[in-house]
């Protein structure tokens, strides 16, 4: 083809077809592009439901449609769908043409709705289980049947079918199987892929010979009894649920089973999530939102787009208006099972109380259904959100350890301690308290005068001594020694934190384990803080060992049992020992035995 400049220049243009390499495509569809052979059983299925859903269009009234597959085990498979079937001149542009939909409706390149299949590229995968695709088709518009005949090489054959007597209108693939997927060709696994792919499609599908039809299924979940849905679930997931919510929505149907257990956010398979009644994929995580993982589903939709391997969806408004409406449907779910039945929505909550929480942290209307039922570790004990309501002061904690090492001063003297250093806690007490305005605060170290009690004047005088040693035992720890009374009288030390010192603390851990160049590396960023921030040791005057301890006067003796004490406060928080902390420790232990036999 020649074509010309604007200064009329003659401008050579020559135009080439692509070569497909047919192998190629067979090896992109065997190795990239499907995870198993097993496809070419939902390709089939969906060619055969879409020639059913074409017929219907082009002959109004008729309203049959099904497909039968006939088996010779371990040999051969015909696949026989009695729709619309292909004349002449649809066989050459559609069989032939790699890409092109039979469905598509060209002017616009628009599918509607009710087809299935849309890269035209379907049928190529039965070359990953046959040497050869036999496709014998008489169309409905009262043309002759063909024959036509494929090869992996890229070559195929078309002959009139001369047998016209009795000839139905339909199509009829036929398959031979390859050496080496000789498993796919058996009734029961064919009976078990139709399943798998075709459960949900509105086109009975059966095998020869075997009157009960493979995939009779409900297509619509609202209005069905929670027995009904149960029991379905049961039969299709093999689980007792512990409950059903149906989901019925622009574009999405079915229905959210409830696990009667725990399960974790790493779960993102077992589902059966259908594209217009075929089965596109068992993994969640496009569609569903992460805290679904509680639950197992089994929807269907018409409107998404699935990408080329027909295994997920195309990332689009749609895709993100699907998944904002199984969100409400879910939210809607659970609101009437609080509403109808609240001590089943208890039980839910005590199993899956980690997603639920992760749920009502971003959605308002869910925090206000699930709140008071929502359980926090205090140190009265594990409460709910309405118990917790009725406290008039608490003070919550991050670190599970230190809420560990509070939690009996706080008993002691009677105020609340709320742990938040579980998943989804610190966010969802501070919504808590900021929507029903509660007087609770989070216990930072200014937060620590509240719990412990100044020394009299006198007091002080007489533990001076005890607290100068104390102080020079640790300083070497970056934490300073405090005399104060607490309770309970049973516990003579207390640790406290900051999240600098913690920082700090994390360093040398780091450098601790640490032999290679990363090590000088972490030993200069600590060097390089000018001032080290400090823990704290509070000593509890409360205590008969720190009263005993303040009334002697042996410097040896006291810096011996105080870094001992530290040690044990150390582990009672819950924090590592580093290296130098150990050897000091078996140090001072031995200083404690070797001082006690010199005074036997």
């Amino acid at each position: 083809m020649k074509q010309f400049t604007q200064k009329g220049e003659e401008e050579i243009d020559e135009r080439y077809n692509f070569q497909v390499n047919l192998g190629g495509m067979l090896d992109i569809l065997s190795n990239h592009l499907y995870k198993s052979p097993d496809v070419f059983i939902r390709e089939l299925l969906q060619n055969g439901a879409d020639a059913i859903t074409l017929r219907r269009k082009k002959q109004l009234g008729w309203d049959g449609g099904n497909i039968v597959i006939k088996i010779q085990s371990g040999h051969r498979i015909e696949f026989k769908d009695n729709g619309a079937g292909l004349n002449e001149e649809e066989i050459h542009h559609f069989l032939a043409v790699i890409g092109q939909s039979s469905k598509t409706q060209l002017e616009n390149g628009q599918i509607p709705e009710d087809y299935i299949g849309r890269f035209g590229i379907g049928l190529l995968s039965c070359f990953m289980v046959s040497s050869s695709i036999v496709v014998y088709t008489k169309s409905v518009d009262g043309s002759p049947a063909y024959v036509w005949t494929g090869f992996p090489d890229g070559t195929y054959t078309l002959e009139q079918y001369s047998i016209v007597d009795n000839i139905e209108i339909g199509t009829t693939i036929i398959l031979e199987a390859k050496h080496g997927t000789e498993y796919y060709f058996n009734p029961d696994k064919v009976s078990e892929l139709v399943r798998y792919y075709g459960l949900a499609l509105p086109v009975p599908v059966f095998i020869s010979g075997i009157p009960e039809c493979l995939n009779n299924v409900l297509h619509n979940f609202s209005g069905i009894s929670r027995h009904q849905l149960l029991s379905f679930g049961e039969w299709l997931f093999n689980e007792n649920f512990l409950d059903a919510i149906p989901v019925q929505t622009k574009h999405l149907s079915g229905v959210a089973y409830i696990l009667p257990y725990h399960t974790d956010s790493s779960v993102k398979k077992g589902h059966r999530i259908y594209l217009k009644h075929m089965l596109l994929t068992e993994e969640g995580s496009t569609l569903l939102p992460s805290w679904a993982f509680f639950l197992r589903c089994f929807l269907n939709t018409k409107n998404l787009r699935p990408v080329a391997s027909r295994e997920d969806f195309y990332e689009d408004e749609e895709l993100e208006m699907a998944r904002i409406e199984f969100e409400e449907a879910i939210r809607f779910g659970l609101e009437k099972i609080a509403e109808d039945e609240p001590e089943r929505l208890q039980q839910i909550i005590n199993i899956h109380v980690n997603a639920i929480k992760s749920m009502a942290i971003w959605d308002d209307k869910l925090f206000n259904l699930f709140i008071d039922y929502l359980p926090f570790e205090t140190s009265e004990g594990t409460l709910s959100g309405a118990a917790l309501k009725k406290y008039s002061e608490a003070a919550w904690v991050s670190c599970v350890p230190r809420f560990k090492q509070l939690k009996p001063i706080f008993m002691a003297q009677g105020r609340l301690l709320i742990c938040t250093g579980y998943t989804s806690d610190e966010e969802l007490i501070n919504k808590f308290v900021n929507k029903f305005l509660l007087p609770f605060s989070p216990l930072g170290e200014e937060s620590m005068e509240l719990v412990l009690e100044e020394l009299t004047p006198f007091e002080k005088k007489q533990t001076e001594f005890l607290e100068q040693i104390a102080n020079n035992a640790i300083k070497d720890f970056d934490c300073k020694a405090e005399i104060r009374h607490f309770l309970p009288s049973d516990l003579p030390v207390l640790y406290t934190i900051s999240d600098d010192v913690q920082f700090m603390r994390q360093l040398q851990s780091a450098m601790d384990v640490n032999s290679n160049i990363f090590s000088g590396t972490l030993s200069s960023l600590i060097e390089s803080v000018e001032e080290r921030p400090l823990a704290t040791l509070y000593l509890n005057l409360n205590s008969p060992l720190i009263k005993i301890l303040s009334k002697i006067k042996n410097s040896s003796l006291i810096l011996s049992v105080s870094r001992v004490l530290y040690i044990q406060a150390l582990l009672a928080g819950g924090h590592q020992l580093h290296g130098n902390e150990l050897k000091m420790m078996n140090k001072e232990l031995l200083n404690l035995v070797g001082y006690s036999l010199t005074t036997l």
